[in-house]
């Protein structure tokens, strides 16, 4: 069966959200410890810059698969969300516990059990793990959202134009107050500035964009590019404020560049249909397992003598390609034992 619209271009989104999830934690390392201006410095900052679309190309995928379909319940709904995010979370959360308190040994840097608790109370067991906290918050309150956006297409039926406008009104204020934004919510509350994503990637999508995929692609670079000037500026003339604004995922550069992406992946790419079609099943296992893999690969990779733009390069398909092929074998594994299982009960 042929791939429709919909599903390609979700999928589509999905992939290349998920494989900048990867470009950006392997170049985070090097924006933070590499010599200010050297030249493996300036290209971990591009590539960071590039795939700060990550998560906000989630959320509004989120957005668009769950505010348009109608509910059949609200109870079935939770139902199906505890399965598919409560359960993986608490799992994962457990195993990234005992992952951090492993690489305490091998670093001879023993990490305190209350430590890990805090981790765990605070929405950080480990660092990817964050946004699956986030998104409880999310679904939690996507009822309510879509009640809000049923409201608002009966009496105004506002266009995309005035979703884009929310989000850019809330960017604003996060710009403004991005500091006091940040690390001092509690994670219930973090999905509270993702809602205008949310509920933007609902409001376009069945709305393509009139620019060509030029004028988008040229656009999304200039973002780019934004992006790491202004970080660079931040690191050398006020290195004292902490957090880089520009590579915030609610700043203003990073959703310009965001939408910019949105409508590049969201118009089908048949000629990619295939590769699409392959990944997209094991997106999700990959966000979750490559932690390990950049762990690894990063202990591995310091004892060689390669320079640091190698390190980079090799370090971005070694960690993809291991997370992709052990989700493969984990399918692979699980379905045949499943299917063995199946088998033996099965009376003849």
């Amino acid at each position: 069966m042929q791939d429709n619209q919909y599903s390609l271009s979700a999928d589509q989104i999905r992939v290349v959200a998920t494989i900048a999830v990867i470009v950006l934690h392997v170049s985070a390392s090097g924006v933070s410890r590499l010599p200010l201006d050297s030249g493996a410095w300036w290209l971990a900052n591009l590539l960071d810059s590039f795939s700060r679309v990550s998560i906000p190309l989630f959320v509004m995928l989120s957005g668009a698969l769950l505010l348009h379909p109608p509910l059949d319940s609200v109870a079935n709904f939770y139902r199906k969300r505890v399965a598919r995010i409560a359960v993986p979370l608490l799992l994962w959360s457990l195993f990234y516990s005992g992952w951090t308190l492993l690489k305490g040994e091998v670093k001879h840097q023993p990490v305190p059990p209350s430590q890990l608790l805090d981790n765990l109370l605070g929405g950080m067991p480990y660092f990817h793990l964050w946004y699956l906290f986030m998104l409880v918050g999310l679904y939690a309150a996507t009822p309510l959202i879509r009640w809000l956006m049923m409201l608002l297409k009966a009496a105004y039926a506002p266009s995309p134009s005035f979703y884009l406008a929310t989000a850019v009104v809330a960017s604003t204020l996060y710009t403004f107050g991005f500091q006091w934004f940040g690390d001092g919510w509690p994670w219930p509350l973090w999905f509270v500035g993702y809602i205008p994503l949310f509920m933007l990637g609902a409001a376009m999508w069945g709305r393509p964009s009139n620019q060509g995929r030029l004028a988008l692609l040229a656009a999304f670079v200039l973002m780019v590019v934004i992006i790491a000037r202004l970080a660079h500026i931040q690191l050398s003339e006020y290195p004292a404020l902490g957090a880089i604004y520009s590579y915030q995922y609610l700043s203003l550069p990073v959703l310009a560049a965001s939408v910019c992406a949105w409508y590049l992946f969201k118009r089908p790419h048949q000629k990619l249909a295939a590769y699409t079609r392959f990944l997209a099943p094991y997106c999700f296992g990959i966000y979750l397992v490559h932690p390990i893999f950049l762990d690894i690969s990063q202990m591995l990779l310091a004892k060689l003598m390669f320079d640091d733009i190698a390190k980079m390069l090799v370090q971005l398909p070694l960690v993809f390609g291991l997370s992709l092929l052990t989700c493969m074998t984990y399918r692979h594994t699980s379905s045949k034992y499943l299917k063995a299982s199946l088998t033996a009960q099965t009376p003849h």
